[in-house]
């Protein structure tokens, strides 16, 4: 028998305090690459919502094992992508500012951040991916867990 888990409502008021207070830190396997990430509060079964910096320096290469919806709040990204299944479909564009994409499972992508400023963005998983984000200090703030 399945057993249903039912995700809360939450809401998070994104701030960028949230990410100018936070420490960077190396992104995983990509070496030399920084990043900076906080959870807005939201972190239930059906989603977690992070709020990111990624910095200019090593491209950043990733595997998309969930769905995930960036919007972007400021910064450019070049995006080079390879669609499943078999990973022959390039994808290539620019996200800035108002931008919103998706990136779904099993997506080969890699983000090139142009200029010299961090490419900032509101990250929205599908299902909770459980990655380990501190709290946006905004939330914590508000003596949300």
């Amino acid at each position: 028998m399945r057993t249903i888990t039912w995700s809360k409502f939450q809401i998070y008021d994104v701030a960028d305090s949230d990410l100018d207070d936070a420490p960077a830190r190396p992104f995983p396997h990509v070496p030399g690459a920084l990043y900076k990430a906080v959870n807005g509060g939201i972190k239930e079964p059906a989603c977690q919502v992070n709020f990111e910096d990624f910095f200019p320096g090593p491209d950043i290469d990733w595997f998309m094992s969930h769905d995930e919806v960036h919007y972007v709040t400021s910064g450019e990204a070049e995006i080079i992508a390879f669609a499943p299944p078999l990973h022959k479909e390039e994808i290539r564009c620019v996200a800035k500012a108002g931008s919103v994409y998706l990136l779904p499972r099993g997506l080969r992508i890699t983000w090139r951040v142009r200029g010299d400023k961090p490419f900032r963005h509101l990250c929205i998983c599908f299902p909770d991916p459980d990655y380990p984000t501190p709290l946006a200090k905004s939330v914590a703030a508000r003596g949300r867990k």
